[in-house]
């Protein structure tokens, strides 16, 4: 069976869709407009799935049944479990409870029939233990979802890039693991980015750029502390129909985000009825009407299932016709999963961060010449795209390579641990940047305009472009080759980075290298450690200073005459 079509979309094709159809939704997220709900769709890869869980809990109790008592306490659980699969006569009869549950012939097909009654399994009680016996003591859930070796997958490492980057800013999520939390420690150290609420309390906290509300409960927080926590793990059916009216904190604080925010699902299938309930109450409240721009609400999947179809049939009520139903679902349903698309929406935030750099840098460039220029950017963008698959590793690489350029342009180092791998272009979503008083001055404007040149100069063949060594700390912010070979590109925005990039070791007298200044160039001075001659007859290192060359005009096409003039490759 082919894999479905929202699987197998590359990152460069769900850029193609973010350019056009979706390009409200790419732009809102920009702008920090949309919540992000999270589900287990995100954690798939890394963590067990419910199939597994089904099949653990029908072994775990079937190892505990005492074959010579019929009133056995455990048989009575086990046998309210596999009810909830509705055996046919043929499977009832492979079913033998003094036998491993691997052993009966219908063992897959009744592990499958639970994934669809997973909250009622759970809500299956054993006689003498806790409501939640089968979820902490069979499953030992926290202990599992909570495990310490079990690293962010791409998702969760997109996720904190975007919310570094200010355009994720709140994330309610059904997850009980801790890979979102992870991935961004993991990219911004000890920074303080993330708030993670779990209790009702928790709201009171002060927010920070990132906010994460985990409102079925934390593995994590009721491993360390099961007597404040593990009531929070909300995964029975009786919790699930009770989880509003017993949060009364929590549910109007999502339905706040509802009702003022829209809403991307990822990985969430929003089958849970106190989910469905939190939507219908926010609509009931201030419903939003349709078509809103941007888009009210998107999906993440390969198809919209049944519930999804009833949940916009709630919020969008008052214009949900037979005439609109159709085009409400195709604007709704985003077709490709968690993996590619926020990889794509990362690419185009930075992309379209960038371009807001030029304007804000030159307000009165002609549009012509700002449409190349933004093309650069794209063609950049797009390049980097191409063949980039969607894995924890390659994103890793890319963020981690994306962080230490923008750390050598502001500083001339390379990120420190406690600092994290990861630097932003700008905290701030695009319609906050312009507020920053110290964008003017920073260099990243600049910074901006160069990349647009360096894209434009791809497009045209002038150059070609590679990654640098992700473990080689002088392989620069990337490697350009030209007809004269071969050049280390690095990008100071200041003189002080400029200085450091020597004095640090980052690039040596003799060096085949580039350096992009965003304003002067700083006094020649000399730079260690010197290191072993590449190319002959051309000078080594190669300054160009944006501001000078921005001070002769800044007509793109002589302006990347001049540029090439000058990077001499």
């Amino acid at each position: 069976m082919p894999a479905p079509p929202a699987a197998t979309i590359s990152v460069r094709a769900t850029l193609d869709m973010l350019d056009g159809p979706k390009r409200e939704l790419a732009d809102g997220v920009a702008n920090d407009r949309y919540v992000f709900w999270l589900g287990s769709g995100i954690s798939r890869e890394r963590m067990p799935d419910l199939r597994d869980l089904a099949k653990r809990i029908l072994i775990e109790l079937q190892a505990r049944v005492v074959s010579a008592d019929n009133a056995c306490r455990f048989r009575k659980a086990l046998t309210a479990v596999v009810a909830l699969t509705t055996p046919s006569d043929d499977e009832q009869s492979g079913i033998d409870f003094s036998l491993s549950p691997d052993q009966w012939p219908a063992f897959d097909i009744l592990a499958a029939r639970l994934i669809n009654n997973y909250a009622r399994m759970l809500n299956v009680t054993v006689d003498g233990e806790e409501a939640d016996y089968l979820l902490w003591d069979i499953l030992n859930a926290a202990s599992i979802y909570a495990d310490a070796t079990i690293e962010p997958d791409a998702e969760h490492l997109c996720l904190a890039a975007l919310a570094i980057e200010g355009a994720a800013s709140e994330m309610p999520s059904a997850n009980w693991d801790p890979l979102v939390e992870r991935a961004i420690s993991s990219l911004a150290g000890a920074q303080p980015i993330l708030r993670v609420a779990v209790a009702p309390s928790d709201v009171r906290s002060a927010r920070r750029r990132a906010n994460l509300y985990k409102f079925h409960g934390c593995a994590l927080a009721a491993l360390n502390n099961p007597g404040e926590f593990r009531k929070h793990l909300i995964a029975r059916q009786s919790q699930i129909n009770g989880w509003v009216a017993n949060n009364p904190v929590v549910a109007p604080f999502l339905t706040h985000l509802i009702v003022t925010r829209p809403t991307l699902m990822l990985g969430l299938s929003a089958q849970d009825s106190n989910i469905q309930g939190l939507f219908a109450a926010a609509e009931a409240q201030l419903a939003w009407r349709w078509p809103s721009h941007p888009p009210a609400y998107a999906f993440s999947e390969n198809a919209l299932g049944g519930d999804q179809e009833s949940l916009l049939q709630n919020v969008y009520h008052l214009d949900y016709t037979p005439e609109h139903r159709p085009l409400m679902e195709d604007e709704a349903l985003v077709q490709a999963y968690a993996k590619p698309l926020l990889l794509a929406l990362y690419l185009f935030v930075i992309t379209a961060k960038l371009k807001m750099l030029v304007t804000h840098k030159l307000p009165d460039l002609a549009d012509a010449d700002r449409e190349k220029l933004h093309r650069g950017l794209e063609h950049a963008r797009n390049h980097i795209s191409e063949g980039l698959e969607p894995t924890a590793i390659a994103v890793s690489e890319l963020l981690t390579l994306s962080g230490r350029a923008m750390t050598i342009l502001r500083d001339g180092t390379l990120p420190d641990a406690s600092g994290g791998v990861y630097k932003p272009i700008s905290p701030d979503a695009i319609d906050r940047m312009p507020a920053d008083p110290t964008l003017a001055g920073s260099g990243v404007c600049e910074f901006a305009i160069a990349s647009g040149l360096i894209g434009l100069g791809l497009e045209r063949g002038l150059w070609t472009a590679e990654k640098p060594d992700a473990a080689d700390a002088t392989s620069g912010a990337l490697l350009l080759s030209g007809r004269s070979g071969p050049a280390r590109v690095y990008f100071a925005a200041s003189q002080r980075a400029a200085i450091r990039l020597g004095t640090n070791g980052l690039i040596a007298d003799n060096d085949d290298a580039v350096i992009i200044h965003s304003h002067e160039n700083p006094p020649a001075m000399p730079r260690s450690p010197r290191r072993p001659p590449g190319r002959t007859g051309l000078a080594t290192v190669r300054e160009v200073s944006l501001e000078e060359l921005l001070a002769s005009g800044s007509e793109v096409e002589d302006l990347l005459e001049r540029f090439r003039s000058k990077v001499a490759l």
